[in-house]
C-alpha cells in the first residue's frame, strides 16, 4: 500500500466507529486560547478533504489554560487527553506556541506564531532574556534535535532573527506570510456588515480599544483610557468597543473583569469577547487605541489609524530590532493630559492611508498567498497529495453574539447645548463617567432616564425622560424632583411628551417619518437648550431644528390642548 493511500489506524480516536476512512492524521495542540484560536483560523486548509481528520489537544504546563477545553468544544473540535496525544502516531502536528514538550509528539511538527510575527523576548526570573519567543533556541532545539519538522514564519526579516539565535534550525525554516491577516484582508468588504452588527450607525466612528496582557500593557498601565475615552467622545458621534487578550479574563477571571468594567460598560462601552469576534470589530473600526499586541500591528497594516497608549517598548519586553518595536517608534502617542476627542479626530483627519506599510511589511509577506503557502508545507509534511484548487474560506463570527455585551442602554446623559436661533446643536456623553468640561464655559445639563438606578442623578436632572409613563406621571416627577425643568414621556420612536415646569403646560416633539434620529429621548434636551438660550416665557416656537453628530432634523413643536 502507498503513503497515499495508507488508512490511519493509529490510537483510539479513530476507534472501530468511523463513518469515514482517512488516510492522515493531523494532532492541532493548543497551549492557550489565543494559540487555539490561531490553529482554528488554519484548519480549514484541510477543508473538504475527506482523507484527514484532525484532533486536538492542549499541552501541559500553561498558566493560561484555564477554559481552553470549553473553547474547544463550543468550537466543535474532537479533542483527546495530552497523555494519549504523545502515546499516538499522527502524520502533522500543528502548533501555534513553541513552549511545552512538544518533543514527545510522535508527529512531524509545524510550528507556526499565535501572533504578529514573533516580538516578544523571553520571560526570566527577574524579567526578560536576550531571546525572542518562537525563534529561542531553548524552545526549538531538544538533546540537541531540533524538534520542529518545519517553522512557518511570516516574513524573511525573522529568518534572519532565527539565523541570529537559533542558526540549526533555519534549515526547517519556510517563509510562508500570515495566514490571519490574509484572511483579515479577504474580509475588508464585510466592513458594513461588521458595523451594523456592533450596532453603529452611518456618520459614527468605532474606536477600537486593544489590549495585550502583561502590566506593561494597555489595559495594565493605562486601564483608565477607557472611561477617559468615554467621557471625551460625544456618544451620537463615537462608539468604543474593547478588545482583551485572552490572558487577562483568563488569568484574573471573567467575573473580576466584568465588575473593573461595570461603570464603563453602563457608559456605552461593548466589549467583544476575546476568542472570537476581534477580527470583524478590527475590520469596522475607524481608529484604533492600542499597545504593543498583535491587534494593534494588525489595525496598523490594515491602515487603520492608530494611538499608541501604552508600549512594551520602553520596558525591555520587546525584541527591539522586531518590526513591532519599529512601529511603536512611530506611532503617534495618546497623550492622557491632553483633549483625547481632539487626538482621536486628529488621528483620523490626519491620517495617511499607508503610512505604516513599510514597517508592518517587515513581518506580514507573500501577502494574499499564506494560506496555500501554509498548505503547501502541511500537505508535504503528510506526504499527501494537496486536493485541486483553493482551501474553502470561513467566515469570521460576527461580533454580535456577545456575553460582555452592554447590560442595559446608556440611562444617563451630561449633554452640552448649543442655540443659533431655532437650530440647537447636542453633544451628549455619558454621564456615569463624564466629567465637566475645564475650557471654555458651556451650557450643558443632566438628561436622565426614570428607571436610572443611581439615584443622585435622578436628584440632578434637569430632564427626565419615562418610555413607560403611566398618565400623571409627568406631573408626579416634577413634584418629587425640584430640579427637574422638564418630565419627557416617550410616546413612540419619532414623538416624546413633554411638560414643562416653569410654564405648567405640556407640548409634543416629533420628527419626520424619514428621521436619520435613533434615540427620540434627545428631543427634550433640544427645547431645554433653546430654552435656557433664549430665556423665553410664554411663546414656544413652531419647529426647532436638531443638529446631533452628522444628523440634522427638523424637530415641530406641538401644544397639547388643555
Amino acid at each position: 500500500m502507498s503513503g497515499e493511500d495508507r488508512p490511519w489506524t493509529g490510537g483510539s480516536p479513530a476507534g472501530t466507529w468511523g463513518t469515514v476512512r482517512t488516510r492522515r492524521s493531523v494532532l492541532a495542540v493548543a497551549r492557550n486560547m489565543t494559540s487555539a484560536g490561531r490553529l482554528l483560523d488554519v484548519l480549514p486548509m484541510f477543508g473538504s478533504d475527506l482523507r484527514v481528520r484532525t484532533l486536538f489537544t492542549t499541552v501541559e504546563g500553561s498558566a493560561f489554560d484555564d477554559g481552553l477545553d470549553g473553547y474547544l468544544r463550543e468550537a466543535g473540535a474532537r479533542t483527546i487527553p495530552w497523555a494519549e496525544a504523545v502515546s499516538t502516531r499522527f502524520d502533522l502536528a500543528l502548533a501555534a506556541n513553541a513552549n511545552g514538550d512538544l518533543h514527545r509528539l510522535d508527529a512531524p511538527l509545524l510550528l507556526m506564531p499565535h501572533g504578529a510575527g514573533h516580538n516578544r523576548l523571553l520571560r526570566t526570573g527577574n524579567g526578560y532574556g536576550p531571546e525572542v519567543s518562537g525563534l529561542a533556541r531553548s524552545q526549538l532545539v531538544r538533546d540537541g534535535r531540533v524538534v520542529p519538522a518545519a517553522i512557518a514564519l511570516s516574513h524573511h526579516e525573522q529568518l534572519g532573527r532565527l539565523a541570529r539565535y537559533c542558526p540549526e534550525a533555519v534549515t526547517v525554516a519556510t517563509v510562508t506570510g500570515d495566514p490571519s491577516f490574509d484572511r483579515l484582508v479577504a474580509h475588508l468588504p464585510r466592513r458594513n456588515r461588521y458595523r451594523r452588527a456592533l450596532g453603529v450607525p452611518d456618520g459614527l466612528r468605532l474606536v477600537l480599544v486593544s489590549s495585550t496582557w502583561g502590566e506593561h500593557s494597555l489595559y495594565g498601565s493605562n486601564g483608565d483610557v477607557l472611561s477617559h475615552l468615554l467621557a471625551e467622545l460625544p456618544l451620537d458621534e463615537y462608539r468604543v468597543a474593547l478588545v482583551t487578550h485572552p490572558n487577562i479574563p483568563l488569568h484574573h477571571g471573567e467575573l473580576q473583569l466584568r465588575l473593573w468594567l461595570a461603570r464603563e460598560r453602563g457608559a456605552g462601552l461593548t466589549v467583544i469577547p476575546p476568542e472570537r469576534g476581534w477580527q470583524a470589530a478590527l475590520i469596522a473600526s475607524d481608529v484604533v487605541v492600542g499597545d504593543h499586541g498583535s491587534v494593534t500591528f494588525y489595525g496598523a497594516a490594515l491602515g487603520r489609524p492608530v494611538l499608541l497608549a501604552s508600549s512594551g517598548r520602553e520596558t525591555q519586553e520587546l525584541d527591539p530590532s522586531s518590526p513591532t518595536a519599529e512601529l511603536c517608534g512611530v506611532l503617534p502617542r495618546l497623550d492622557r493630559r491632553r483633549g483625547l476627542l481632539e487626538q482621536v479626530d486628529k488621528a483620523v483627519s490626519a491620517h495617511v492611508p499607508g503610512a505604516y506599510a513599510q514597517v508592518t511589511g517587515r513581518t506580514l509577506g507573500n501577502l494574499g498567498h499564506a494560506g496555500e503557502s501554509l498548505r503547501e508545507v502541511a500537505y508535504r509534511l503528510m506526504d499527501l497529495t494537496r486536493p485541486p484548487g483553493s482551501a474553502p474560506a470561513t467566515p469570521f463570527a460576527e461580533p454580535y453574539d456577545e456575553p460582555w455585551e452592554t447590560e442595559r442602554p446608556v440611562a444617563s446623559f451630561l449633554v452640552e447645548t448649543r442655540a443659533d436661533g431655532e437650530t440647537v446643536t447636542l453633544r451628549r456623553f455619558p454621564a456615569d463617567v463624564a466629567r465637566p468640561p475645564d475650557e471654555e464655559p458651556r451650557e450643558m445639563h443632566l438628561a436622565v432616564d426614570a428607571e436610572e438606578l443611581d439615584l443622585r442623578l435622578l436628584e440632578r436632572a434637569a430632564v427626565i425622560t419615562h418610555r413607560d409613563g403611566s398618565p400623571g406621571w409627568a406631573w408626579e416627577t416634577v413634584r418629587r424632583h425640584p430640579g427637574c425643568a422638564l418630565a419627557a414621556t416617550v410616546i413612540d420612536e419619532r414623538r416624546v411628551r413633554v411638560l414643562l415646569r416653569r410654564e405648567g403646560r405640556e407640548v409634543v416633539l416629533g420628527l419626520p417619518e424619514t428621521s436619520r434620529v435613533t434615540d427620540v429621548s434627545c428631543l427634550p434636551s433640544v427645547l431645554y437648550g433653546w430654552l435656557v438660550a433664549e430665556r423665553r416665557d410664554g411663546e414656544l416656537p413652531a419647529t426647532l431644528r436638531l443638529r446631533l453628530g452628522a444628523v440634522e432634523e427638523r424637530v415641530e413643536v406641538v401644544p397639547v390642548l388643555p
